[in-house]
Formats: C-alpha cells, sequence, structure tokens
C-alpha cells in the first residue's frame, strides 16, 4: 500500500518509504510530513510514531484501514486524518501540503482502479523482502460477519485491467521476485474476470525464463 501512495506522489515532493517489518523507523528523519498507516493490530505502534514525531515538529498523516474504519479513534492522534482510499484526494492534498494550508481531514471515495499506478517498488528495500505483493481489484460483493472490507472498501468490486497487472509482474520480475502474493480482498468473487486475468497470468508465465510462483 505504501508503495502504491509513493507512485501517487506529484514529483516535487521527496518520499521515503519505512516497513517496520524490514526497516528501522528513522525518528529523527528530515522530513517535513510524516505519513503513517496500519491495521487495528498495528494501532499501538501506530500512537507511539505518532506521538514521537509529533514531539518532534512534524505535521504527522494517518490514514489507511484504522484511520478509515474508526476515524474518531484516530483524530486525536494526527494533524492530517486521512480517510478512504487517496486517488481522488491527491491533487487537492498535496497542493495544500505544498502550502502548508491544509485541511484536518481528507476523505476519499472509491476510484476506479485504471487510474493506480504501478507502486514504486525502487523505494522499497527489495533485497529484504521475499515475496512481492500485487493487488488486482478491491472490495468484496459478501457481507461476511467477520470482516470489515466491505466497510472500508465497498460491496462494489473494481477490478485492475489485466495489461496493469501484467506491467506489475514485469515490475516484480525485474526486482528480483520469484513469489508473487496476489493481494486481493476476494480474487474469485467475479469468476469470469478471474479465470480472464488467471489466464493471462499463466501465459506470462510461460513466457518467462524462470517461472514466478503465487
Amino acid at each position: 500500500a505504501i508503495a502504491t501512495v509513493a507512485a501517487l506522489v506529484p514529483d516535487d515532493f521527496e518520499v521515503t518509504l519505512c516497513d517496520e517489518a524490514v526497516t528501522s523507523v528513522d525518528l529523527d528523519t528530515p522530513a517535513d510530513y510524516v505519513g503513517i498507516t496500519g491495521m487495528l493490530s498495528q494501532w499501538t505502534r501506530m500512537k507511539e510514531l505518532a506521538a514521537e514525531f509529533t514531539a518532534r515538529g512534524k505535521v504527522v498523516l494517518m490514514g489507511g484501514p484504522q484511520a478509515s474504519l474508526v476515524p474518531e479513534v484516530v483524530r486525536p492522534h494526527c494533524d492530517i486524518l486521512v480517510r478512504g482510499e487517496i486517488e481522488d484526494l491527491v491533487d487537492e492534498l498535496f497542493d495544500h501540503l505544498r502550502t502548508g494550508l491544509w485541511q484536518a481531514e481528507y476523505v476519499g471515495g472509491r476510484p476506479s482502479l485504471d487510474r493506480t499506478p504501478a507502486p514504486r517498488l525502487d523505494l522499497l528495500p527489495n533485497d529484504r523482502m521475499l515475496v512481492g505483493a500485487l493487488q488486482t481489484s478491491r472490495g468484496c460483493p459478501f457481507k461476511c460477519e467477520f470482516c470489515d472490507v466491505i466497510q472500508y472498501l465497498g460491496r462494489k468490486q473494481r477490478h485492475k485491467p489485466v495489461a496493469s497487472v501484467l506491467a506489475e509482474l514485469d515490475q516484480l520480475k525485474a526486482h528480483g521476485y520469484g513469489h508473487v502474493f496476489l493481494a486481493d480482498d476476494n480474487l474469485t468473487a467475479h469468476r469470469p474476470r478471474a479465470r480472464r486475468l488467471l489466464r493471462a497470468i499463466a501465459d506470462w508465465n510461460r513466457r518467462q525464463d524462470t517461472p514466478t510462483f503465487f
């Protein structure tokens, strides 16, 4: 997710990514703005980081599942709350960050995924990661009581164009990934589309010198 957000950032902003699963966070970063994202299971750490960066005078943004699902909980811990998906917010948000006249809260919609660029894998420590991630859709049409996907991403599933998926596979391959996790909320919710996609992925795989495992 953070690499996808990075791909949406305008060119006049410098971006550094940190995934604490593989890289230690730099609390003394020279960045003016610090974005923090995570799920409920990561909320304690999100609050700790927000407090550390606030104490260092950084403007803290929070977004992602936790911020979108329980904004009233997250709101006191950040300067800027970003709810929902970011594609529709990019121009407005970064125009405001340029001037320093930002709003306390931004609310995104559920955009078409043909507008979503390939993730900035070049900003990740790929040599420390074993499996690449590729998201081909968002949302799920079902209403399982144990799952929060439909509250966050909706019941109308949206799909990336197959060509975009294959382009991301090319990028993952170029960065040395031999294993790829398809990180969809429900890959097979729409079976005709799933068949088309998986056949295209299989054809792509047959054209490679070495196979990619999914």
